[in-house]
C-alpha cells in the first residue's frame, strides 16, 4: 500500500516555533566584532524586516509556539503541499528489515527540494518592505538558488545568486534553471566583489564555499540599499518555515496510527532537518525514546567533530557571531559532489539540540552515499539528491538492525536529476 495522503487537511496553517518550547536557552547572537549582543538596528540593512524580527525573536516569535502562515504563502504552498509520505516497500524488501520505512517526499516540487518552503515566505517578506527590489544569496548545489529565483519571480523581485564555483561548473542545468526564472548567477568567488577578487588573486582555481558565497552576497547588499539578503539555511527563519515538513509528517503518521522510532535527515546548514524534527522535539524531551539522526559527510563532520562556540556564519565575518558547531568560518571544504553540504557550521537551534543530546549524529563516506542513491533508484524508482542520499544511507544501516514495529522516517530533501554528473563520476557510469 502506498501512503499517498496528498489531501488539503494535512496542509499546515501555522509554522511551529520550537524555541519557546525548549527548556534550555539558545545563546543570543553577538556583534561581529565587539563583545556584546548584536542588535536589530545594526542589521536592518541586511535582511527584510520580518526575517529580522524572526532572527532576533522579537514580538510573537519570542513566546508563541505557533505562527500563522500568511494567506499568500498558504496559496503558494497549496500548489505542491502537503507532500507525500511514501511507504518504501521495495526498499524494505531489499534490506530484509523488520521495520517500516517512510520517505517524506520534499523532492517533488518545481524547485526539486525543500528549499521552496522558505524561499516563498522570504520573497513575500521582501516584497512587503518598501524600497526593496532585489534578493541576493549564495547557493551550493543550486537547489536553494533555484527555489529563491522561482519565489522571487512569483513576487516580482529580482534575484542575484553567488553559486559556489565547483557547483557552477559541475551543475550547469541548475544554473540554467535559475536564469530561466530571471536570476543573475555568478560563480563564487567572483570578480564582482572585493572579497571574491582577493580570493581569486590568491588562487585562480578557488572552488568556493557557501561561507564565501554568503560573504559576497552580503558585500553586494551592503552597497545596494534596495537589496536584501536571503538565506536558505543557518537562519532561524529558514528553520521556522521548514517546520511544515515535520507538522505534515506528524499528522500523516497519526492518520496511519504510526509513531516514529527514527527520524533521519541530512544536514548542511541544518534547516531541513531542524524543521523536520522540530514538531517532535517536545515529545522527545518529555520522555519519548524516538531517535533524531542527523547525517553529514565524514570529511565535513561539523556536528560530529566540530567545536561548539561562537563563530561567523560567513567567511568574511560580516554576520553576527552565532553559537553553533563549527569547523571555522575560514574552513575550506573538500570538493565533494554534495554541494549543499559544503559548509562550516550548523544552525544554532540544531547545534543546541545536539549539544543537549536530543539529536545524535552519523557520518557517511561519499562512496556509500552514492551507492545508497543508486539503491533507492533501483528499488523505488526515486533518485535522491546526493545530499539526501546521506540520509538514505543511514536509514539503510538503521533498518538492517531494526526491530519489528520500528518506524523509520527519512526526510527526502531533494531529487538528484540535475546531479547526475556526481553519480556518473562516483559510480563510473561513463
Amino acid at each position: 500500500m502506498n501512503t499517498d495522503q496528498s489531501v488539503s487537511s494535512f496542509l499546515p496553517k501555522s509554522w511551529y516555533n520550537v524555541i519557546p518550547e525548549l527548556d534550555f536557552e539558545i545563546p543570543k547572537p553577538l556583534h561581529p566584532v565587539e563583545d556584546r549582543p548584536a542588535t536589530v538596528e545594526e542589521f536592518n540593512w541586511l535582511w527584510s524586516s520580518e526575517a529580522l524580527r524572526i532572527e532576533f525573536l522579537q514580538g510573537e516569535y519570542a513566546s508563541n509556539p505557533w505562527i500563522d502562515i500568511p494567506q499568500p504563502i498558504l496559496e503558494a504552498y497549496s500548489q505542491y503541499r502537503p507532500t507525500q509520505l511514501y511507504r518504501a516497500h521495495a526498499l524494505e524488501k531489499y534490506t530484509g528489515t523488520k521495520a517500516e520505512i517512510y520517505l517524506k517526499r520534499e523532492d517533488q516540487n518545481p524547485a526539486g527540494s525543500h528549499k521552496l518552503n522558505t524561499a516563498l515566505p522570504q520573497a513575500f517578506y521582501a516584497k512587503n518592505d518598501e524600497g526593496v527590489s532585489t534578493l541576493v544569496t549564495d547557493t551550493g548545489a543550486g537547489q536553494w538558488g533555484s527555489a529563491l529565483s522561482m519565489a522571487s519571480s512569483r513576487f516580482d523581485l529580482a534575484t542575484k545568486i553567488f553559486m559556489t564555483r565547483k557547483s557552477y561548473d559541475d551543475k550547469p542545468y541548475r544554473r540554467y534553471m535559475m536564469r530561466m526564472t530571471g536570476a543573475e548567477v555568478y560563480p563564487s568567488p567572483s570578480t564582482l566583489t572585493q572579497i571574491g577578487r582577493d580570493l581569486l588573486k590568491e588562487d585562480p582555481n578557488q572552488p568556493g564555499s557557501l561561507g564565501i558565497g554568503m560573504s559576497e552576497a552580503i558585500e553586494l547588499v551592503r552597497s545596494s540599499p534596495d537589496h536584501r539578503l536571503a538565506l536558505g539555511c543557518m537562519s532561524y527563519y529558514a528553520v521556522l518555515h521548514q517546520t511544515v515538513i515535520g507538522i505534515e509528517t506528524k499528522m500523516q503518521l497519526e492518520a496511519l496510527s504510526r509513531r516514529p522510532t527514527h527520524l533521519v535527515g541530512c544536514v548542511g546548514g541544518g534547516s531541513n532537518f531542524a524543521g523536520f524534527i522540530g514538531p517532535f522535539v517536545k515529545e522527545k524531551v518529555t520522555g519519548s525514546k524516538m531517535k533524531f539522526v542527523a547525517c553529514e559527510p565524514d570529511n565535513i563532520a561539523t556536528l560530529s567533530s566540530g567545536d561548539y562556540r561562537y563563530d561567523w556564519a560567513d567567511y568574511g565575518k560580516f554576520t553576527p557571531r552565532i553559537s553553533m558547531y563549527t569547523l571555522g568560518h575560514d574552513f575550506q571544504p573538500p570538493k565533494i559532489h554534495s554541494g549543499g553540504l559544503r559548509y562550516h557550521g550548523k544552525t544554532p537551534v540544531l547545534s543546541a539540540l545536539v549539544k543537549n543530546k536530543i539529536v545524535e549524529t552519523q557520518t557517511v563516506s561519499q562512496p556509500r552515499v552514492f551507492e545508497a542513491g543508486q539503491i533507492l533508484l533501483k528499488t523505488e524508482g526515486i533518485l535522491p539528491a546526493p545530499e539526501s542520499a546521506h540520509a538514505i544511507r543511514v536509514a539503510l544501516d538503521i533498518a538492517s538492525n531494526a526491530n519489528a514495529g520500528d518506524v523509520i522516517v527519512v526526510c527526502l530533501s531533494g531529487n538528484g536529476y540535475l546531479d547526475l554528473k556526481g553519480y556518473a563520476d562516483e559510480l563510473s557510469l561513463e
